[in-house]
């Protein structure tokens, strides 16, 4: 049988225990280490899962095995989503103009459900595949589509207020909240 090793956090005395100091906030003591690779966190770093707290590395590192999208298809979502929002929203806005204030019920009512398909025509047409940033670029594509139809329609009927309703912000909003938490 051999002899049990000194623990390197404990002293030469079992009854006292030396603090280490967190890796990223050096500057913070800690008794808490990442259950995976030993590192030394603060209550800052440390993430609590199922089987012990671990620090956002290898949180990160874990919930990469989730991602397989390439860097093109970043781009892919950006283009598919300006372009659908540079056809779609004129016609919403227009539609919104037409029926006043039923428009806020209309708007919310299918609001979200356009948000929901957008978010599926893009993981079509990104393969199926999944990305940490596809939300981010799918929301600066809807922004960017929105604008470009805001300035195309203002140049072709001089208007750019009548462009925008209440309603048709409101559905802007649900469809932006749908689609963003649809591509998480």
């Amino acid at each position: 049988m051999t002899a049990p090793q000194p623990n390197p956090a404990m002293n030469e005395s079992a009854d006292v225990v030396t603090p280490l100091y967190c890796a990223n906030h050096p500057d913070t003591e800690t008794y808490l280490r990442c259950n995976k690779c030993g590192k030394p966190i603060c209550l800052k770093c440390a993430v609590l899962t199922e089987v012990g707290y671990r620090c956002k590395e290898c949180i990160r590192q874990q919930q990469n095995v989730f991602y397989n999208a390439a860097t093109t298809d970043n781009l892919i979502a950006f283009a598919v989503a300006t372009g659908i929002t540079l056809i779609a929203w004129p016609l919403v806005a227009w539609l919104f103009r037409l029926t006043g204030f039923f428009g806020w019920i209309l708007a919310v009512l299918i609001g979200s459900g356009a948000g929901a398909s957008l978010a599926q025509i893009i993981r079509k047409s990104v393969g199926r595949r999944r990305g940490r940033y596809i939300r981010h670029f799918t929301l600066a594509g809807i922004i960017v589509g929105l604008i470009l139809s805001g300035l195309l329609t203002s140049l072709i009927f001089s208007s750019f207020l009548s462009f925008f309703s209440l309603g048709g912000l409101l559905f802007l909003i649900l469809v932006i909240a749908t689609a963003y938490q649809t591509l998480r």
